[in-house]
Order: structure tokens, then sequence, then C-alpha cells
């Protein structure tokens, strides 16, 4: 027997039509009302800005765990790939990648939106229309003209025949992702980061956004204080904390004694989050009392001008190289061979800030001690035994921190290194991320499922007049 799917189920007293189009029987009053109890995969849709993207591994490694558990995913990306990722086969997929339509070129924009408005009407009738027309009671302004942005978008997710819609960031992608929604009542799931949360120009519409998902993700338990503060109304028990996962397996420790001169690697966009300008002060005030160490970072950026003047003007160029963009199989190798990974993380002047770095697990899945800052929840990454961390900002204190994992004995060196190895096995496993997404996604829909009456594609408005979360 093959896998079980969710179906729609009509009442037997509902009034019915074919669909020309799809030669299937649809209801006005009960649409995407799942069948079967037992759901063996899913349908999901994952939506992202931009897909492929170079600097968002953790959505490729989502979506490829959760195809590894049988799961049909469909990337559905609101602009272009990113050039740096397109052809790489590192960031390719098993399911197909939807690209947004009805937002350029503005030629077509109306006539796309116009067609697709009109076969969802032709298709759901009542239910459908109901719900585009109707606004619902206090539901922003904003949120409900912006509806009209996502007609024909919302009409592609429907020809998908989804079981699920997952978002990754709070930001546009989200406004996609809660009209689909509502509009098609399927099941909504996001993961929050942390410039979504902290720099984030829609947070105010936090609680009808997120009051709409059915499963709420974010990377530490700092970023969790801070969205039930946006959003008060959200059901703290729908709200996870889930780090991003690495497939821990890619990576090979090599667990040798310290190199001479000692190597710190750092990987990441050379922007001023990562915290790459102070680490290049701290390697001059070291370079002051010692020059056995070389710092080399792999990554581009806006700042690496700024970064490359200031190591000259410090002398520090034998101590310090920036090695550019390098691909996975170039870090896979390379990573393991050097000594301590290090990311001085920063909140920047605009308030972004990095929430747990990826690049930060994989360090320490390849066996290396990890510095970082303490800053966020960077805590729950870099614990005790595993690496440092030190104050964010400060030059002083990291060349301190650098100094101190320097004067480690090869034995103690060892331990820190298996220390943090174990960690990335045990806490920060893909497969265990995506198994939780997996079950969390099919326990919302059984929740939907087992709501008495027809399914409602939208989710009410407390008497209070605030919003309620879905489901």
């Amino acid at each position: 027997m093959g896998p079980q799917r969710l179906r729609p189920q009509w009442p037997d007293a509902a009034p019915r039509r074919v669909c020309r189009r799809h030669r299937r029987v649809l209801s006005s009053c009960a649409f995407r009302e799942p069948l079967e109890r037992k759901l063996r995969t899913m349908r999901i849709g994952y939506i992202a800005a931009t897909f492929p993207a170079l600097s968002e591994t953790f959505v490729v490694n989502d979506i490829r765990g959760l195809e590894a558990l049988g799961h049909e995913v469909t990337a559905i990306a609101l602009g272009g790939a990113d050039p740096a990722a397109a052809d790489n086969p590192n960031y390719q997929i098993k399911g197909p990648i939807v690209r947004v339509k009805g937002l350029r070129p503005p030629i077509w924009r109306k006539f796309q939106k116009m067609r697709a408005r009109g076969r969802l009407k032709r298709k759901y009738g009542a239910a459908f229309t109901g719900l585009y027309e109707r606004r619902p009671p206090n539901l922003p302004e904003e949120l409900w003209v912006d509806r009209m942005t996502w007609d024909a978008a919302i009409d592609q997710i429907d020809e998908q025949r989804l079981d699920f819609l997952y978002v990754h960031f709070a930001m546009r992608q989200l406004l996609l992702g809660y009209h689909a929604s509502r509009m098609l009542n399927l099941p909504l799931g996001i993961t929050l980061q942390a410039h979504d949360i902290f720099v984030n120009p829609i947070a105010h519409l936090f609680p009808y956004l997120l009051g709409q998902c059915d499963v709420v993700v974010t990377v530490s338990h700092y970023n969790r204080q801070e969205i039930l503060r946006l959003a008060p109304n959200l059901d703290p028990d729908r709200l996870h904390v889930l780090a991003n996962g690495i497939d821990v397996d890619r990576f090979k420790p090599s667990y040798h004694e310290p190199h001479k001169p000692f190597r710190f690697a750092g990987t990441g966009r050379l922007v001023e989050i990562k915290g790459f300008h102070v680490l290049v002060e701290a390697a001059g005030l070291l370079a002051q009392k010692r020059k056995d160490f070389v710092v080399r970072i792999v990554g581009e950026g806006p700042l690496r001008e700024s970064l490359e003047k200031r190591i000259a003007e410090l002398g520090i160029a034998e101590q310090f190289e920036l090695l550019g963009r390098k691909d996975a199989s170039f870090l896979e190798e390379w990573l393991p061979q050097q000594d301590c990974f290090i990311l001085p993380c920063v909140i920047a002047k605009d308030g972004n800030r990095d929430g747990m770095p990826l690049a930060l697990r994989e360090g320490m899945a390849c066996g290396l001690p990890a510095i970082s800052t303490q800053l966020l929840g960077l805590h729950e990454t870099v614990s005790e035994g595993t690496g440092l961390l030190v104050k964010a900002d400060d030059p002083q204190a990291l060349a301190e921190g650098m100094e101190r994992i320097m004067n480690l004995t090869p034995a103690e060196h060892r331990a820190m290194a298996e220390a943090a190895r174990h960690k990335a096995q045990t806490e920060f496993s893909l497969h265990h991320e995506v198994s939780m997404l997996s079950r969390w996604m099919e326990e919302s829909i059984r929740r939907r499922q087992a709501r008495p009456g027809p399914a409602q594609p939208q989710a009410s408005a407390q008497a209070s007049g605030g919003p309620v979360v879905a489901g």
C-alpha cells in the first residue's frame, strides 16, 4: 500500500460541484478537510525569499532533511536564485522549485492576479469569496489590503495540493504564508532566527501573523522570550525552541595536537553582526605579545575592504588572512585541520544580530573548541567545556580568550574538542531537527482533523478585539 495522503472530505449534505480543470468534486463549505487519520507522508511547501541562497544553508538542510524522512517538499521562492548557489550541487533538492508569480514584471502583474483570483473563486466558490471579500473584525487595514499582493502566488500554492506550508524568516514570505494559510485552510509553520525578530518592519503584525501559525519555532530561549513579548496572544505550547540542524556526519574531526603557529578559523559573511572587525583588533592586541598564531576567515561581504585596510594598518598580515568564499567541500576538509573556531558576534548599530549561527555549530562538529560572545542565546551553543564565551564587542577580552585557548595543554585541548563534537552530535543533529519539525507538523494537522464540523479557513477574533491563535 502506498503512502497515505490528506484528501478533502465532503459532508454528504454539502452542495457539490466539479472543478472542470482538476476533474474532482469541490464543496463551498468544507474544502481541504483531511480524511485520513493516519499520516505517513506530507506534501510540504517551504517558502523562502530567495532559493537557493548561499547564506541560508539551513533552509536547504531543512528541505533535504524532510525529504530524507520521505516527505515531498516544494520550495516556494519569492525571488530568483542566488547566483553563487544556483548551480552548486550542495544546494540542490529533489523536489520542484516554484517561483512566485504576480510580483514582477509590472506589465503582467495585474493580468496574473486577476486570472488567479478568478480561478480560485470558480474552484472554491463562496468559501474563498467570503474569506477574500469580508474583512475579519479588527484585522489591520495594511494586512487586509496586502492580501491582493498574493493572488497569483496563492493560486500557485493551491495547485501544488499541499498538506502543510512552512516559512523560514518572519519577513515578507510570512505575509504570503499568512494569506495562503487563511485562504486555503492550510496549516502553517515558521522558523524565526534573529534579525526577523529584533529588526523587522512588520513585527507589529506578529499577533496576527504568528497567531495564524500552527507551529512556531525559534533557535534560542532568548528569542522565545522576545517573541512572546511581541505576540502575547501566542499559545506558548505552540512556540518551540529548536536549533537549526547540521549534517554532523559530513564533518570528520581529526583530534590533532594544536599546530604551531596556532590556527584560529572563522566562517561567515563579512558583515557587522559577525564581529570580524573586533577579531582584527583582538589579533592586533595579541600580536603585540606573541606572534605564534594565525587567524583565517572564509567568507565574503561588504566589510572586506575595511577589514583588509585595518589588517594592513595593524601590521598583522602574517597573522590574519581573509580567504574569500569557499564551497562546502573545501570547508569539510579544511575546518577539521584548524585548532579553534572563532565567531565573536556583536549587535549591529541598527539592532541586527545573529541568533544561533550555523557556522559555529559546524565548527564544533569538526571537533574544534569554540570562542564566541556572551550575547543572546550563544551560551546555548557554546557551553562549559566546549569553548569560551567572552564579552561582546571587546577586543581585549577576545584577545585574552584567544590566548587562553592557545595555552591549553594538548590533553585539555583534546578534551574540549571532544566535548564540542559530542554536543554537536547530540544537540545539533539535522535528523533530530527535521524529525521534530515533522512531528509538530503532523500534530497540527491532526488537531485540525479533530475539530468538530467543517474546516474553518480563518481564525476568529477574540471578543476583546485581539487576534487568536489558529488551531
